[in-house]
């Protein structure tokens, strides 16, 4: 049995995937699977489920889709893989092996490659633990503002493992395999400047100097017209290496992996409204890959269990600078 909120939100079974029915109860399972063997209150799982004003009888709504669950789960013989949805006071708890979870597994394998030595075992783990993507994160659940906040957050954790990827294979002398690895999220994320930034990085060490440059004033444009910037430190280095021409492989090779993104989309980049308690969490600053994999599990962890009912900011561009 797995559950996966790494592309849509499913449990899979050795007969195939449960039928969990509509967007609203992929929404309750995906909230109680972010904070997995946690007591979930109700008013959390109603503001993962309704955006505005909940209706009248939302808690009979949410008990309605805890008991289909339940038979789902009894009918796939959750209880001999240690699952089981319980009530406890007026909170639900989804008591589970956290192995059993996508998600779980993903943050494992990345905390893990951070750690390895040698480039090539980094390289072996974020490899794994990206082949766990299906799809964008928690795909077919209600796209409720909390749930939209925890998704954000997995995604950052997931290109910040894309850019340390790549660090790791430029370590190991690759340049032209991370080129590859960064050159579609780069195209898929073209205001993330740490993308580009590392995109740059990786064709100027592999010898190809011109498409560098040629990504520097591509970036450089859509900076301009999107948001009305100019490109950032990060950005602009990887330009005066690609200027420079010179082979500099070995200088700042960790960067590879990307920091922070100041103008990108993601968690990083801008400052954040957390609005349980209406307080600001700053954007880390620019750092080496491991560093920006540690800050994107500490958003994860820090957005995912709360489930606020408004992310404000979080999906919003940066204001155009008048000019």
């Amino acid at each position: 049995m797995e559950f996966r909120l790494l592309g849509a939100v499913s449990v899979a079974t050795e007969a195939g995937v449960l039928p969990l029915g509509p967007a609203k109860r992929r929404s309750l399972l995906a909230a109680l699977l972010l904070r997995p063997n946690h007591p979930v209150p109700v008013d959390q799982l109603t503001a993962a489920l309704w955006d505005q004003e909940p209706p009248t009888r939302s808690r009979g709504v949410i008990q309605g889709h805890v008991s289909r669950l339940r038979v789902l789960l009894a009918g796939a013989e959750a209880d001999m893989y240690g699952v089981e949805l319980v009530t406890q006071g007026t909170a639900y708890v989804l008591r589970m092996p956290e192995s059993l979870l996508d998600a779980h597994r993903f943050e494992e394998l990345v905390t893990l490659a951070r750690g390895q030595r040698a480039p090539a075992d980094a390289v072996a783990m974020y490899q794994e633990a990206l082949s766990l993507w299906q799809g964008p994160a928690l795909t077919g659940a209600y796209p409720s503002q909390s749930l939209q906040a925890a998704a954000q957050a997995l995604e950052e954790l997931r290109l910040a493992s894309v850019e340390s990827l790549a660090g790791a294979y430029g370590r190991m002398g690759e340049h032209a395999r991370a080129a590859a690895v960064l050159r579609a999220e780069a195209g898929a994320h073209p205001l993330r400047e740490s993308l580009s930034a590392a995109l740059m990085r990786a064709l100027q060490r592999a010898g190809r100097r011109t498409e560098a440059l040629d990504w520097f004033h591509r970036t450089r444009r859509l900076l301009a017209d999107e948001l009305g910037v100019d490109p950032g430190r990060e950005l602009a280095d990887a330009y005066a290496l690609a200027l420079r021409g010179a082979d500099e492989a070995g200088e700042d090779e960790a960067d590879a992996g990307g920091s922070g993104n100041r103008n990108g989309s993601g968690l990083n980049g801008r400052r954040r409204h957390d609005a349980v308690d209406g307080s600001t969490v700053a954007a880390p600053p620019a750092a080496a890959a491991p560093a920006a994999v540690s800050a994107s599990i500490d958003l994860l962890r820090t957005y995912a269990p709360r489930l606020p009912r408004a992310g404000r900011g979080a999906d919003r561009a940066v204001p155009r600078r008048r000019r």
